[in-house]
């Protein structure tokens, strides 16, 4: 399959159109439960139409839909769901009765089902939520996920908005993204650049060739032991072999200090910066001005998106 976007109900898609073990990354944006309305901006060229229609409906009620999904997976529909979803979604109706959080619930439970069929082994499922009600989508993913061969990976905390000054209690800036993974998981380690304040407080020097750190290449105290010789009238124990110094000051990687002692030269623009957290702070919302803006209420940057494929994507890009 290549590039080929469908359109309509994102389960009957699962169901008709993905074959089994197809899918490398699978990131979903539901709907939250956040018992809201969301109206659409529709932009003209180059300026803001006032018209708005809506977009979607995030109030759930118990119906026949919730009512067929709950049947669904309680006789375990065409084998899709695991022992442990089918007790915890049992579970819950007699926890939370059948009112819109369950409704909301089984919704997921019916599709999140579905991404594991699809998935490949070394897939990666991301669930993009906020804490409305997180914590009972996680035991909805580990009753699908772990009861197999998958794994909880992380709950990556990604910083949405700053505070408003108007707010009356603890404001919610942050949303939730769950990652698990089918069974092995593709990662790819990812980096985000350095602060301003981080490089001015380290990358003090600066030569012909850029910004650099000094890094001590002494072995004293190291448990390891090091490198026992004379350098330049200074004896003691070095961190790298003779050798390693001499290439050092060819290539011109060598800072002194006052008392003549070498320190190897760290380039800024060497460094692939701070390795990533599940904690991500350096990836702004779309604001009002963005050129990506499309006028959706809760589009999330393309920056989100590129990070997320990027960490768990197999193939290079």
């Amino acid at each position: 399959m290549t590039n080929q976007l469908f359109y309509g109900d994102n389960l009957e898609v699962l169901r008709r159109h993905i074959r089994d073990e197809t899918v490398d990354l699978c990131y979903i944006d539901p709907p939250f439960n956040s018992k809201r309305n969301y109206n659409q901006i529709y932009n003209n060229i180059g300026k803001e139409d006032q018209a708005q229609a809506q977009a979607f409906i995030d109030t759930w009620t118990w119906d026949d839909y919730a009512n067929q999904g709950l049947d669904e997976i309680q006789v375990n529909y065409q084998g899709r769901f695991t022992p442990q979803s089918i007790d915890l979604i049992s579970g819950l109706v007699k926890v939370l009765g059948k009112g819109s959080l369950l409704a909301y619930l089984i919704s997921m439970t019916l599709r999140i089902a579905e991404i594991h069929r699809i998935l490949k082994p070394t897939g990666s499922f991301y669930l993009h939520c906020d804490p409305t009600a997180s914590h009972y989508l996680k035991i909805v993913i580990d009753a699908i996920f772990c009861a197999y061969k998958g794994n909880y990976i992380s709950e990556i905390t990604w910083e949405r908005t700053s505070a408003h000054s108007d707010s009356k209690n603890l404001a919610n800036t942050t949303d939730t993204i769950f990652l698990y993974s089918k069974d092995t998981l593709a990662f790819n380690k990812q980096f985000k650049a350095y602060s301003e304040e981080y490089k001015t407080k380290y990358y003090k020097h600066q030569d012909s060739r850029g910004r650099f750190l000094d890094r001590d290449l002494t072995a004293g105290g190291l448990s390891g032991g090091g490198y026992d010789y004379e350098w330049k009238g200074i004896k003691k124990l070095w961190r790298c072999p003779i050798e390693t110094m001499q290439r050092y000051e060819k290539e011109d990687k060598l800072y002194y200090t006052k008392n003549r002692t070498p320190r190897l030269k760290q380039y800024l623009h060497e460094m692939q910066g701070v390795p990533l957290t599940n904690l991500w702070n350096d990836i702004p919302p779309i604001n009002s001005q963005a050129a990506e803006r499309l006028g959706y209420p809760t589009q999330k940057p393309e920056a989100l998106l590129e990070r997320i494929i990027r960490t768990s994507k197999l193939l290079c890009i």
